[in-house]
């Protein structure tokens, strides 16, 4: 039996299904991927962030510009998710922080589900395996 390899379509597909139900869970509390992205950050910040350097992490994460990026942040503040200090440093409000672990732990108990029966050494080697084609990737992109 031939075994066809691994390809970045086999990638693709699963990214692209993840994401898919990422985006259900985020839905059901009115929230955008690239919002849920600003969310995280923030929420996993051990402090507050300066406005340029989330921006600019959106603009990375998510490969937009940064004025789409800056509209991201705008929109979360006007809900009142966060605010920005006289330093122009952000962090989560009260709201944002409880917006911010109902949905962390809807996006864990979900994971939890996607990977349950999964053994953890295969996803141990998955995650290896994918670290390896990404640096792999990136540094044929580099000579090219």
């Amino acid at each position: 039996m031939i075994i066809a390899p691994l390809t970045g379509v086999d990638i693709g597909v699963a990214a692209k299904a993840v994401h898919a139900l990422l985006a259900v869970v985020l839905d059901t509390k009115g929230i955008t991927l690239a919002e849920w992205v600003a969310l995280r950050t923030l929420g996993t910040a051990p402090d507050r962030v300066s406005q340029p350097s989330l921006r600019d992490g959106l603009v990375l994460a998510l490969g937009v510009d940064a004025t789409e990026a800056t509209a991201v942040l705008c929109s979360l503040e006007e809900r009142g998710l966060l605010a920005y200090d006289t330093y122009e440093q952000i962090g989560l409000t009260a709201a944002g922080r409880i917006q911010y672990d109902e949905l962390q732990a809807a996006v864990v108990a979900v994971t939890a589900e996607l990977y349950a029966g999964i053994d953890a050494s295969e996803l141990a080697t998955t995650r290896r395996v994918l670290a390896t084609v990404t640096a792999r990737a990136a540094e044929l992109r580099s000579q090219l």
